[in-house]
């Protein structure tokens, strides 16, 4: 009867000890799935970010180029009436040099 009980303290020993490896084990899987899962997230979230700063500044360049085709345009225009002016006005600034040396 002795026997016996120390025989079943000790199987109850070892599934214990069988029991706190497994659980030790089970929680060294969890961890590196858990790192694994976080590093996935975190490349993803940068990716993400990435392309979004990307479209921001795309949009920035084109929204620039837009600025810059209209500002040049406005200055063509602005030349051309320039020009135009002063082309209507050389035939008054010819007779004026003309009436000054007569």
């Amino acid at each position: 009867m002795a026997q016996e009980t120390i025989e079943a303290i000790r199987q109850a020993e070892l599934a214990a000890e069988q029991t706190e490896k497994n659980a030790a084990s089970e929680g060294d899987k969890i961890i590196a799935q858990a790192k694994a899962e976080a590093a996935e997230t975190i490349m993803q979230l940068t990716k993400d970010a990435k392309e979004k700063a990307a479209d921001a500044l795309a949009s920035a360049k084109k929204q620039s180029d837009s600025m810059m085709a209209d500002a040049l345009h406005l200055v063509e225009q602005e030349l051309s009436t320039l020009r135009d002016a002063a082309k209507a006005k050389e035939p008054q600034a010819v007779q004026l040099i003309l009436s000054e040396l007569i």
